[in-house]
């Protein structure tokens, strides 16, 4: 009942904002998008993907996993899959889950390895957006852009004390607070030398900085012909949003916020729905691959 909901949700989104919107013009600006830069964001957009199940590979083997990079390749790549095909984002990581222990690991420990891949993630993305805001803090209206910027460093800030609990053992003594213990002691685990922190941030950034110039191509493609500091101050935020568990993969909710984003500067609401449309669209396509890799396995978990 639940996924219905999120599903009844993301359709009645898409539909309210196609009612509001010229479905003819929407429709028209994406058939007359750059080939081109659709097929190159296409392809940057699986560099990213690329990257961050490098990432991933990098964490499982501090957490003492030993698989190959092409394991880890393999299943991003199916997470990627069921993340478009479920009802939230994150759909992918308890497939990830369930095939790192079916492979011998603890599932308690892929869990951990999934869910700091996952913060790792975000925090590289947070810090683009700050470091983008710190560049370009005109763009939006001033309430707009402070509001943004205390969600992104009360984020960050509860992540950092989230890495801090293993310092107070009395997180340890209760059921309830122990996993965010042992959580916290698998991120001084993993990130205790210079080098590891400063690699996982580095290839954080860069992978949502790929998938930002995937985005400022897709834009490109349908006529939203802004520099690429606009993307990296505007997207962020609506793609945060698709994280949290209230829609089908993101859509609707994606949809809306860009438009609403976008249209704080002025931009044509239809060249945005457009490019929102088309971007979900190439991430569908960038985890096709997850499908061939998904029916030629020898286990499917879900």
């Amino acid at each position: 009942m639940g996924n219905l909901l999120k599903l009844g949700l993301s359709v009645f989104i898409i539909g309210f904002i196609l009612y509001k919107f010229d479905i003819t013009a929407v429709w028209d600006t994406m058939l007359d998008a750059s080939l081109g830069l659709l097929v190159a964001a296409l392809l940057v957009q699986m560099l990213s993907q690329t990257i961050a199940a490098y990432r991933w590979s990098l964490i499982m083997e501090a957490l003492k996993f030993k698989h190959p990079f092409s394991f880890y390749f393999r299943s991003y790549f199916k997470g990627s899959l069921f993340n478009q095909v479920l009802p939230t984002s994150i759909g992918g990581d308890a497939y990830r889950i369930a095939e790192v222990s079916a492979h011998g690991g603890l599932i308690k420990e892929a869990f951990y390895g999934v869910f700091i891949d996952r913060i790792v993630g975000l925090v590289g993305l947070l810090l683009l957006n700050l470091f983008a805001n710190s560049f370009e803090f005109s763009l939006m209206p001033y309430e707009v852009f402070m509001a943004i910027n205390l969600i992104l460093i009360a984020a960050l800030f509860g992540l950092f004390v989230l890495m801090a609990i293993h310092k107070f053992p009395i997180f340890k003594r209760y059921k309830i607070t122990r996993l965010f213990y042992e959580l916290s002691e698998r991120f001084r685990f993993i990130y205790k030398t210079p080098k590891r922190i400063s690699q996982q941030l580095g290839l954080s950034i860069l992978i949502h900085l790929l998938s930002m110039v995937a985005i400022f191509g897709i834009g490109h493609s349908v006529g939203i012909n802004e520099p690429l500091i606009t993307y990296l101050v505007i997207v962020p935020p609506a793609i945060l949003l698709t994280i949290l568990p209230i829609s089908f993969a993101g859509w609707g909710v994606r949809e809306g916020a860009l438009i609403a984003l976008f249209m704080m500067i002025g931009i044509d609401e239809k060249l945005v729905l457009a490019m929102s449309l088309l971007y979900g669209i190439i991430l569908i396509l960038s985890a096709l691959p997850g499908l061939l890799f998904y029916l030629t396995s020898q286990h499917k978990y879900l």
